[in-house]
This record gives structure tokens, sequence and C-alpha cells, in this order.
């Protein structure tokens, strides 16, 4: 059985970028909902020498007691942010890393950014918190196939919904959408997928929320943007996978895809 481990420490990786203030103001909530601690790191560039870490300390309190969190001191690092974040979220023992939308424009575009390869690296499931937490999210979609990570990652999404919010597990079979539907196919996958919520479902929490799931067939980019418009969610759950096992077919499809262009904020687990 998939051991899961409930989120009991959140770690905000800021950069004192407006989009890391809605990933802060994010964490802010769900640690209150999920009666979780909280934890502000902000890595010094170590090439950058002229860095007023005092300043810096400052701006970050202030960050920290917009959002009722002014008890806490912020961690404050120096080295490569990568490293450091990935280091720090070891060492804390971190549940869950939440960050903002970062590096947007970088000229490399998504290869090679400080994102991905903490998306890629990080042992705690990564949130990228890119819209205003104006209120808990209400609804979620998981993108559910029989991998370990997608297990882990909607379960990692059910605890951070509340009393009265959905989850929809989301499973595709995938087909060549010219060929027409193969009946037979998706009779067995369904079956497969009843068997599989079947399984996970005793294993999610009492949290309030309600859990509803479906199967689509067809092209994946297709049915991923059909059940995002329809279901208007505004958290996607997604699989990743260890650099071991990770090649083009993450990177060049899903994960790749919405973190790139996220519709609504986004959580991968590996």
């Amino acid at each position: 059985m998939l051991q899961h481990n409930r989120v009991q420490h959140i770690l905000v990786a800021h950069d004192l970028s407006p989009d890391a203030d809605l990933a802060l103001q994010r964490a802010a909530g769900l640690a209150r909902q999920t009666d979780a601690r909280i934890s502000l790191l902000y890595v010094l560039d170590e090439r950058d020498a002229g860095s007023d870490e005092q300043q810096v300390r400052a701006l970050l309190q202030q960050r920290l007691q917009e959002n009722g969190l002014g008890q806490l001191e912020p961690w404050i690092r120096r080295g490569q942010p990568v490293e450091e974040i990935l280091t720090q979220a070891e060492g804390l023992e971190a549940d869950l890393l939440v960050l903002g939308r970062h590096h947007k424009g970088s000229s490399q575009g998504f290869a090679g950014t400080t994102l991905e390869r903490i998306m890629l690296e990080s042992r705690a499931p990564l949130l990228l918190a890119i819209t205003p937490a104006d209120a808990p999210y209400h609804r979620a979609v998981a993108a559910l196939d029989f991998s370990r990570c997608a297990t882990r990652a909607m379960h990692c999404a059910w605890e951070l919904l509340g009393e009265g919010a959905e989850l929809h597990a989301l499973h595709i079979d995938e087909m060549a959408e010219v060929h027409g539907p193969d009946y037979e196919g998706l009779s067995l996958q369904q079956e497969l997928f009843d068997q599989l919520i079947e399984d996970i479902q005793p294993q999610l929490p009492d949290t309030g929320a309600l859990l509803s799931y479906s199967l689509h067939q067809g092209e994946r980019n297709n049915c991923m943007d059909a059940a995002l418009r329809d279901l208007q969610p505004q958290l996607l759950a997604l699989g990743s996978h260890s650099r071991g096992e990770l090649s083009s077919a993450l990177l060049g499809s899903l994960a790749r895809q919405f973190i790139d262009n996220p519709p609504c904020d986004i959580l991968i687990a590996r």
C-alpha cells in the first residue's frame, strides 16, 4: 500500500517578487486550514555579494506580518537557489514546498529554470501557486493514472481541500480520435479505474471534501483541456517521476505543458 505522510510542515521559497507573495498568501491559508507549521525561506544568491541580508529580512518580515505570520522568523541562506531550496526542504522535513511562478521571462524558456530543477528533484510535493488566495480551494482535478506518483499527488491535493470542496479524479484512456471509440478497451479501462478508486478511497482522511471521478477516451491534451474547461478547478494535481525514470515523456507532455502555462495552481508529486 502507498505510504502517505500528512501535510504538517509547509515551506515557502520566496524571492521578493509579487508571484512569491501570492505563494505565501496561499501557503498561509493552507497552514491555517490544515493546522500545519509554515516556514519561509529566502536564498541570497552567492553571486550577488551586494545583497543586504538585514534589508531582505525586514522585507520578508513585512510579508509575514501581512499574512498573519508576524511571529515567524524567515530562514535566510546564501548559495545556489536550487540547491539551498532542496537542502532546506529536506532538512526542515517539509511535507509541501510552495513556490510562485519563477523566471517566466527566462531567455531559455522553461528548460533549465529553477522551477523545473526543483520539480525534478524535490522529495516533497511541489505546489506552484499562481492565483490570489482569496478563498480556500473548492474544486481540484487530479490527473490519475496507475502510477504511485499520480496517487501521491491526489492524496496531497485531497488534504488541501476542506469541507464541501470536491476533488475530481480524471483518467484518460489515450487513443487517436481519428480511429473512433474503442468500446472494448474503454470497458477494460473503466473496470481498472473503478478498482483503483476503490483502493484509494479508504486511504483518504476525512476532510469533509467530496470525491468524484470520470474516465475519458481520446487524445490526452484534448481530454485534459475539455475537463479543465468544464470543471474550472483552482488546483490541478499531477504525478511526476524520479530523475532516473524521467525522459522526454514528462517534460514534453502534461507537467511541462501545465507548469509552463498553468491554468490554475499546480501540485506535482513524484
